[in-house]
């Protein structure tokens, strides 16, 4: 249990986390208030999620469906497969999850008739890993509303242990040597970028420390509003106890040598707005972003300008491409070893799987993309290979993949003219 304990820390700041991302911002905010006033709970609460924004900007690898090939088993098995662990929702959700708390892993599971697959994330795991990407040891927090009622499960590559809130083994039905039948964890950690030495991989603080920042200045915003929002009515010259009833229907009478007025606003509401959108600004750039993600009245620009913006965005989806395909592979081999160990025979053990990302889209249409490459192929700069291969470079990594596939598509259409 002093592993458990010890990281508890470290499983809070993933629950803030998890709930900013979630849009559950209002009770951190109004506690960073409290800090400076009396009473928070006067203050009208805002928030504007750049958290999830930028998360979901920045992890776009799924935001199309990879295409998976399999070698040594049917195509259609193994894509209903996929299909029936709903993989690409999951993979896209753990995707984006992974960018916001940097390290989480994946289960691959048994329901008692199909694989199942499902996200961990730091508040509820624990790891004991020597080798980041070989952990020796996992252990998951099974929460309850009653601490009593909150369990464990303990798995090595050799056990596996059911145990209750004060870490003492439970009987588990079906297993009574608390033995792992995979003989391998069927997990696979993720990482937002290489771990080097550290399971638990740091960073991401600054885009929580700027939402925090973002929401506490929207709200004071807001107060100055409530309470600038209209003139202040003075009045000199008579009694401080004497009622002065005004308004537009009404004739105000004061005696003589007394003035009346109205003082003028003077919220610095410009500069705090300018302040709020500077610090969006640079919170997008700092997270590989164009620094008018946020802005709604953006004016058109042109292809090639957004082409030139999203160049750190880009190479940063390079790096996660090179991740996310071995995190595919290793699912895969996984996923194997479950479903055999239930349904042996399922899946040869010698099948392969090999994952093609969908590319990121220029920010030209259908028809400039085109227009540049025939204008390519016609002064000789680029043959139908390097068309094939700029549409799909992940697909086709080599000349030899991208001829074999157009001698492909060309028998295939003169086979279909033949049968017209």
């Amino acid at each position: 249990m002093n592993l458990i304990h010890a990281s508890t820390p470290r499983k809070q700041r993933a629950d803030k986390w998890m709930r900013f991302y979630a849009d559950q911002q209002s009770d951190e905010t109004l506690a960073l208030i409290g800090k400076r006033w009396s009473r928070p709970e006067t203050f009208r609460v805002f928030q504007v999620n750049i958290v999830k924004k930028v998360v979901n900007k920045r992890a776009n690898l799924y935001r199309l469906q990879p295409r998976r090939t399999f070698d040594g088993f049917d195509q259609e098995a193994g894509d209903a497969l996929y299909r029936a662990i709903n993989a690409d929702v999951i993979l896209k959700r753990a995707s984006r999850l992974t960018k916001l708390l940097k390290t989480c892993a994946l289960q691959v599971g048994w329901n008692g008739s199909r694989a199942t697959l499902s996200i961990l994330t730091p508040n509820i795991l624990d790891v004991m890993a020597a080798d980041p990407e070989n952990p020796e040891r996992i252990v998951i927090t099974h929460r309850a509303a009653r601490e009593a009622d909150t369990t464990y499960s303990d798995w090595t590559a050799r056990s596996f242990f059911k145990r209750d809130y004060r870490g003492v083994p439970l009987r588990v039905e079906g297993n009574p040597g608390s033995v792992n039948p995979y003989r391998v964890l069927p997990f696979v950690p993720l990482f937002d970028r290489y771990p080097d030495d550290a399971f638990w991989l740091p960073g991401g603080e600054d885009l929580i420390e700027a939402q925090e920042a973002v929401n506490v200045a929207l709200s004071n915003l807001w107060r100055a509003v409530e309470l600038q929002a209209h003139g202040q009515p003075w009045a000199t010259g008579i009694s401080s106890g004497d009622a002065l009833h005004h308004g537009p229907e009404r004739v105000i009478t004061l005696p003589e040598g007394a003035t009346f007025g109205f003082a003028t606003p003077n919220a610095p509401i410009e500069d705090i707005l300018a302040a709020i959108q500077f610090l969006m600004r640079q919170t997008a750039a700092a997270n590989d972003l164009t620094a008018d993600v946020f802005d709604l009245d953006r004016s058109s620009e042109s292809g090639a300008a957004k082409h030139v913006e999203q160049i750190d965005l880009k190479e940063a989806r390079l790096d996660d491409i090179a991740l996310w395909r071995t995190y595919e592979a290793r699912l895969w081999d996984v996923l194997k070893v479950v479903v055999n160990t239930h349904a042996p025979g399922t899946i040869p053990a010698d099948a392969r799987m090999s994952c093609d990302f969908a590319e990121l889209q220029e920010n030209i249409s259908e028809t400039e993309r085109l227009t540049n490459a025939r204008s390519r192929v016609d002064m000789g700069v680029w043959s139908p290979v390097d068309v094939l291969r700029s549409e799909n470079p992940d697909g086709f990594p080599t000349r030899e993949d991208a001829m074999r596939e157009l001698r492909a598509r060309k028998a295939e259409t003169a086979d279909l003219l033949q049968t017209l």
